[in-house]
């Protein structure tokens, strides 16, 4: 399905086009005659890149989505728009082609924790915990707190038959959301493989308690 870029974005390039414009009329005066109006296409594509990048992260992927795939058609190395056109497919459903881009963007900048922890926690999503293990531990040692990524470590751990390992990252991710009713529940069956079934269903408790209550908040 093909995006359009939207009216505005469109408007504000020619805004920003017109200010270049003059900007090279005190140029011509000095320089001697030469087309203000041959503007560079690299002007362009600074111009969608920003706004796409503003798109992308205030999560509006449909806007952003068309002004991105400019961009890489262009800067087939511009990994940092490829991670956010990758996570905007992602979100609008387009599973395969967000990972691919994904794929791309770490191939591109492995060292780059931030790729790290979207591909990884895109591999962990389509159920690839294989493959999403090693990204989402580099991502931990730069992002040791965060919540998504304990959580979705101690999921894949789990399926890969680690429960010890899951609940270690699920005890943290609660320290993070102490209210995260469905790390709970995850952290009381991970138990249950351990044969902690006191412990387990404590957690069990606390959910149905949280989830229960949700009602009256």
């Amino acid at each position: 399905m093909a995006h359009k870029i939207d009216f505005r974005d469109e408007a504000g390039l020619y805004v920003s086009v017109s200010v270049e414009m003059l900007s090279r009329l005190g140029a011509v005066l000095t320089n001697g005659f030469q087309s203000i109006t041959d503007i560079g296409a690299g002007t362009k594509v600074d111009y969608y890149r920003a706004r796409g990048l503003d798109h992308a992260k205030a999560g509006r992927a449909i806007q952003a989505i068309p002004l991105l795939q400019h961009v890489i058609t262009q800067r087939p190395h511009d990994y940092e728009a490829g991670r956010q056109l990758g996570v905007c497919m992602i979100k609008i459903g387009r599973q395969q082609e967000g990972v691919r881009l994904l794929e791309e963007a770490y191939r591109g900048d492995s060292a780059n924790p931030s790729v790290a922890k979207v591909l990884g926690l895109a591999y962990a999503q389509a159920g690839q915990h294989e493959q999403a293990l090693p990204l989402l531990a580099t991502a931990l040692t730069s992002f040791p707190d965060s919540f998504v990524l304990l959580y979705r470590m101690g999921v894949c751990l789990d399926h890969q038959c680690r429960p010890a390992d899951a609940v270690n990252c699920f005890e943290r991710a609660l320290g993070q959301r102490p209210r995260a009713s469905k790390v709970m529940r995850a952290l009381g069956y991970a138990l249950e493989k351990l044969g902690e079934r006191d412990r387990a269903m404590t957690y069990f408790k606390q959910a149905d308690e949280i989830e229960g209550g949700r009602v009256f908040e």
